[in-house]
């Protein structure tokens, strides 16, 4: 009986889900680009990163499995604030952010979705925050150099190298079970910024 149990476990998460592969086909200009492929039993979360050049937008989201049909996806995008130095960039990952609702998307022909382009996702939710409150986490972030950046050493006057983009596209794969969608996974993918 102990063995049947053992068996039974690990065997159940292919039986729950019956999807075998998830897998990010990046849209990109990067010549080196690569499809990210995460495989069954999945993790509750995943956290990945792009190359810069890559982008999800209009990027495939393929599932591989034998019950596709009762899959759904959705999107969730998050902006960040960075500083840029003509190049270097300090990029405020942990500090504030705009993050989206869960887009919903249709699974297209039982395979996967499309992606849509982000610049056409409103992403203008960035928290209302004060010039001191910026300072204070360059400050703690980039320390003494980025904060004469920050205020403006060596750019024309009234110019700000403060910039708010895509940090990061949360994917989330659920499956309807009894009635109710189960999350399977959470894809976290960090957007290089400033580039």
């Amino acid at each position: 009986m102990k063995y049947a149990i053992t068996l039974l476990m690990v065997f159940l998460p292919s039986f729950t889900y019956a999807l075998n592969q998830i897998e990010l086909i990046p849209s990109g200009k990067s010549a080196l680009q690569e499809s990210i492929k995460y495989s069954a039993p999945f993790k509750k979360e995943y956290y990945s990163g792009l190359e810069i050049g890559d982008t999800l937008s209009k990027a495939m989201v393929m599932l591989e499995g034998q019950d596709n049909q009762s899959y759904r996806v959705a999107f969730q995008l998050e902006t960040s604030l960075s500083v840029n130095a003509e190049g270097p960039h300090l990029d405020l990952t942990d500090w504030k952010h705009c993050t989206t609702e869960w887009h919903q998307l249709n699974v297209a022909g039982g395979k996967g979705v499309v992606l849509p382009n982000f610049d056409e996702v409103n992403v203008d939710c960035f928290p209302e925050v004060s010039h001191d409150e910026i300072k204070e986490a360059v400050l703690a972030q980039g320390g003494e150099e980025w904060v004469r950046i920050f205020e403006g050493e060596g750019w024309p006057d009234g110019y700000s190298p403060v910039e708010i983009s895509l940090s990061t596209v949360r994917i989330k794969i659920e499956k309807l079970i009894s009635a109710q969608w189960r999350v399977v996974t959470v894809i976290n993918i960090a957007i290089p910024m400033g580039c």
